[in-house]
């Protein structure tokens, strides 16, 4: 064997191994990605979209240096990345629909749930849609959420509560 061809035997099993990494930042973080992108646009294609275009531009950026904290990258990102799509799509964006949340895995696997979501979340502005699915969905805690968000806490808090008392309104006019 040449030098050159344990060079690039060696250069297989790193990129085999950065790859390995990538897909378990890919497994844990995907549903957080997707749901504030799902959280501000309403359409599954689209925030499917949304969720391969910031896994794409996490894996150029982690060639060229290392993240500090990953998971508030991926969600800036994600958030601001569907911002820009619904600014340029607003007009074409009409809600949820049925299907939406039964091919949507990333959300939850239980079909109650779906239901639920798919029943409910037009009634949310989105900025509360957005707090409900980062603290509900994606596990955040209201300050992390406020820091995202860039809102005070007590706001977030606010609508937090306003957008719990829509869904629970929603939920009882259903029954």
């Amino acid at each position: 064997m040449t030098q050159s061809s344990i060079s690039q035997l060696m250069l297989t099993k790193a990129e085999k191994g950065e790859l390995e990494i990538f897909k378990d930042i890919y497994e844990d973080n995907k549903k957080h990605v997707f749901v504030i992108a799902l959280s501000i646009l309403k359409d599954v294609e689209l925030s499917e979209d949304i969720m391969q275009e910031v896994f794409i531009k996490l894996y150029q950026l982690l060639k060229e240096k290392e993240v500090s904290n990953l998971k508030a990258w991926l969600i800036r990102v994600s958030r601001n990345t569907a911002l820009d799509v619904y600014r340029k799509r607003k007009h074409e964006i009409t809600g949820f629909e049925e299907s939406y949340f039964d091919r949507a895995n990333y959300c939850t696997d239980s079909p109650v749930e779906r239901m639920v979501l798919t029943k409910s979340l037009n009634t949310l502005e989105m900025d509360e849609r957005q707090i409900v699915f980062l603290k509900d969905i994606s596990g955040m805690k209201h300050r992390e959420i406020a820091k995202l968000l860039e809102m005070p806490l007590g706001t977030v808090l606010w609508k937090y509560r306003k957008a719990l008392n829509k869904l629970k309104n929603s939920l009882e006019e259903v029954e």
